[in-house]
């Protein structure tokens, strides 16, 4: 995001959770249990409720979105050795998060202990039962080889990591009309076959990690249970992001679900 905002960088992919190190109400859109669906995310991101965040990001850090939409996939837990299908069961377990308040409270509010790990230490510490588990997408998880080290995938779906494609305002600004309008437009497309190309990976990889045995799939959770827990979390992360931008958010989840 720096390099991006200084124009090291041109253009980048970044979680919209990464962005929050700028601007931090980004990280709404990662709330847990905040969304039904993709659908429902993808209305709401590219609404209202998060044209203000955007405004400062190109206002204040010289960066623009070339798209504001980049599906990457559901996180979900896994663990070493415990099966959990509700919060209680998580009960001081070590759970490996990213460093961010996002993370941390919600860990915390199932009554784990959040313990932020560098990424590309995380299938070591898993191995070697540093933590009790860990959290990410399905893509993730196959990739990395997680489920290799994790007796249980808790299909909990507690967040949801959408991406985007950034471009350094000036060096945005530098081209031509015709180049500009042509890269929003392919960004636009390839956004949506992205979007499309992981849905379906998501499946197959998942299909993949329950037949090679090594992990035992919780299908079923108390999802229920676990959102209850947000009630206490989400007043601590508020302060955080703004009052009026997560006020916002809820107003404008509500529409999409007619309500």
């Amino acid at each position: 995001m720096q390099q991006v905002k200084s124009g090291a960088l041109d253009i980048s992919a970044p979680s919209m959770a990464a962005s929050s190190t700028l601007v931090p109400a980004f990280e709404m859109p990662s709330a847990p249990f905040l969304w039904r669906d993709w659908k429902e995310a993808e209305t709401v991101i590219r609404g209202p409720a998060m044209e203000p965040q955007f405004a400062e990001l190109r206002d204040k850090h010289n960066i623009l979105p070339l798209s504001k939409i980049w599906y990457w996939g559901w996180r979900n837990f896994t663990f070493t050795t415990k099966e959990v299908r509700k919060p209680e069961d998580m009960a001081g377990l070590k759970i490996r998060v990213p460093e961010s308040p996002v993370w941390v409270e919600m860990v915390r509010g199932f009554g784990a202990s959040p313990t932020p790990i560098p990424f590309g230490e995380v299938y070591t510490a898993l191995q070697q039962k540093t933590v009790d588990g860990q959290e990410n997408p399905i893509p993730t998880i196959f990739s990395r080889k997680f489920y290799e080290v994790q007796g249980f995938l808790t299909m909990s779906r507690h967040m949801l990591q959408n991406n985007m494609i950034i471009v350094n305002k000036a060096s945005f600004e530098k081209l031509p009309p015709a180049m500009q309008k042509l890269l929003l437009d392919e960004a636009a497309a390839v956004s949506a076959k992205n979007t499309q190309l992981q849905q379906a990976r998501e499946a197959s990889m998942l299909e993949d990690i329950r037949k090679s045995g090594k992990t035992r799939i919780i299908d079923n959770p108390d999802r229920d249970a676990f959102a209850a827990k947000m009630a206490a979390v989400y007043p601590k992360l508020e302060t955080r992001w703004g009052p009026e931008n997560w006020k916002r958010m809820q107003t404008e989840v509500a529409k999409a679900r007619g309500k």
